[in-house]
């Protein structure tokens, strides 16, 4: 019985407590702690977009984009070959030049020029052939058919040897009247050797200055059609000498470049 008015008692001051702390705990505001507030989101800055580069230009893989800005119709560069035949009576306004021989008036002087300038350098220059009419070229031509007749076996055949050697008539640059055969005045052979002699060598090398090219050089007999020629040089205007031979380019692959 003591026992059970103990432990009412005990029970009876712990509820006292209880409420005396939260009658003390209201009178100084303090209060439960509730959740914790969440941090207010921070603005996330928008980032600046990076301005796409403008890219390099491809260098351009055209070897000749760099080739004169001509009119490729103009009489200087008329290009006469086995597929672009003169008509027979075709004959330009001429000028004498040197040893009795005649050269397009429009380029007269330029080949005067460059005669003169060899000379200077102590060159000895003949020139063996300038200006050929059609009918000139016919004789010459038919002559070397006669030729190889015998060794050919056939008109035919000595035909196409011919052809090799001597420009079928109508297909010669000398009727046009812009080329013309320079040689050293005392060499005695009209063959390859040539390109040996110190004025052929000069010539070559100083043609582009004067507007001409070597118009049939050595290992371009299948874009020419016509065998290596270190005596024959072509008159094209400087512009276009100069391009051609920086190139190693025929006039047959210079024309080419403006189709």
């Amino acid at each position: 019985m003591l026992f059970k008015k103990v432990f009412g008692a005990l029970i009876l001051i712990l509820l006292l407590v209880v409420l005396g702390a939260l009658i003390i705990g209201r009178q100084l505001g303090f209060s439960a702690p509730g959740p914790s507030p969440s941090p207010s989101p921070i603005a996330s800055e928008t980032p600046t977009p990076t301005p796409t580069p403008t890219p390099t230009p491809t260098p351009s893989l055209d070897p000749y984009a760099d080739k004169p800005d001509i009119d490729i119709s103009l009489w200087e560069y008329t290009l006469v070959n086995k597929d672009n035949l003169l008509a027979s009576d075709y004959k330009p306004d001429m000028s004498a030049v040197l040893d009795g021989q005649y050269f397009d008036s429009r380029a007269a002087d330029s080949l005067k020029e460059f005669i003169a300038a060899a000379k200077v350098e102590g060159l000895t220059v003949y020139i063996t052939s300038s200006y050929r009419s059609y009918d000139t070229q016919e004789y010459l031509f038919n002559k070397k058919v006669n030729e190889y007749l015998s060794s050919e076996g056939s008109p035919e055949a000595a035909t196409e040897k011919a052809k090799t050697i001597v420009a079928y008539p109508g297909t010669s640059e000398h009727q046009l009247g812009l080329a013309c055969d320079i040689v050293d005045k005392y060499y005695e052979y009209m063959n390859e050797s040539i390109e040996n002699t110190p004025l052929a060598i000069w010539m070559a090398a100083h043609s582009a200055e004067y507007g001409f090219i070597l118009r049939y050089p050595k290992n371009k007999t299948d874009v020419t059609g016509v065998m290596y020629e270190p005596w024959h040089f072509r008159y094209v205007g400087k512009e276009a000498a100069a391009y051609i031979t920086q190139k190693g380019l025929t006039l047959e692959e210079f024309v080419a470049l403006y189709k």
